[in-house]
C-alpha cells in the first residue's frame, strides 16, 4: 500500500519524532535522578550472600547505599581496577623477548579481555552516563585521570625499553586518555555484538589490538626522531 504523504503525514512523522525523542529525554533524567533504582535491598543482599542486618551495620538508607555506591565506582584507585592495571603492569615488565609491535599487540589484547570480564567498568559507564554529569562530575573526572595516567604509564613502560617516546605535543598520559576512550568503545561494542566489527577478517581482539598498535605507531617515535605528530600525521595521509 503506498505511504500517504502531504501536511498531514509531515505533522504525524513530526510530532511521532517529538514523542520519541522526549522518552529518550525522560529515561535519562530518571536515569540522572536515580542510576540505582533498580537495586533492592534484599537482591542486592542475597547477592552479596549476607542478611539485611549486616547491610544496616553500614547504611541506614539505600540512598546513602547509593551515595556510597557511586563514590566506589568513581576512585581512580577502586580495588578492582587496580587488580587488573597490575595485571598489564606485569605483562608489560615481562615482555623482554618480543618487538615493540608483538608487546603492544600483547597488551592491548589483555586490556580488553580485563574490561570485558570485570562488570565494574559497566557500572562506572553507567555512573558517567548519569551522576557522572551531575552529582559526581569531579570525582570521575579525577578518577578518569588515574585510570589514564595508569594506562599511559603501562604502555610507556612496554616502548620505553624500545627507545620510543611521546611524539609532540603529547606525553604518556595524554596517549593513555585516547587508549582509554579506545577500549571502552570498542569494550562497549564488543558486549553488545561480539561479533567482529566492520566485516573484518580479523578476530574482533586481533582487530583492537591492530588499532593501538596503529595509533601508538603514529603517536609516539623512536628517539631520534623529530618529527611532532601533526606532522607524522600529514606525511602518512598525503604519501
Amino acid at each position: 500500500m503506498p505511504r500517504k504523504t502531504g501536511p498531514n503525514e509531515e505533522a504525524r512523522e513530526r510530532s511521532r519524532a517529538q514523542l520519541l525523542r522526549a522518552g529518550a529525554d525522560l529515561m535519562l533524567d530518571q536515569a540522572v535522578q536515580n542510576p540505582f533504582a533498580a537495586l533492592r535491598l534484599r537482591r542486592l543482599c542475597e547477592k552479596a550472600g549476607l542478611s539485611t542486618g549486616a547491610f544496616y551495620v553500614h547504611w541506614a538508607t539505600m540512598e546513602e547505599y547509593y551515595n556510597d555506591l557511586a563514590e566506589h565506582l568513581t576512585e581512580g584507585n577502586e580495588l578492582g581496577f587496580e587488580a587488573d592495571f597490575a595485571r598489564l603492569s606485569d605483562l608489560a615488565g615481562n615482555d623482554a623477548c618480543q618487538d615493540a609491535g608483538a608487546a603492544v599487540a600483547q597488551l592491548a589484547k589483555r586490556d580488553l579481555e580485563l574490561l570485558v570480564e570485570n562488570p565494574l567498568w559497566d557500572a562506572m559507564e553507567l555512573v558517567a552516563l548519569t551522576w557522572g554529569r551531575t552529582r559526581f562530575r569531579d570525582d570521575l573526572k579525577q578518577g578518569y585521570a588515574t585510570i589514564d595516567h595508569t594506562t599511559g604509564q603501562i604502555y610507556g613502560s612496554a616502548l620505553a625499553k624500545r627507545s620510543r617516546e611521546p611524539r609532540p605535543p603529547l606525553d604518556w598520559d595524554g596517549i593513555g586518555a585516547i587508549l582509554q576512550a579506545l577500549v571502552e568503545g570498542f569494550g562497549l561494542r564488543y558486549k553488545i555484538d561480539p561479533a567482529v566489527p566492520l566485516s573484518s577478517p580479523e578476530p574482533a581482539f586481533d582487530l583492537y589490538a591492530m588499532a593501538v598498535a596503529a595509533v601508538l605507531a603514529v603517536l609516539t617515535r623512536p628517539v631520534a626522531d623529530d618529527a611532532t605528530t601533526d606532522e607524522t600525521i600529514q606525511g602518512l595521509l598525503n604519501a
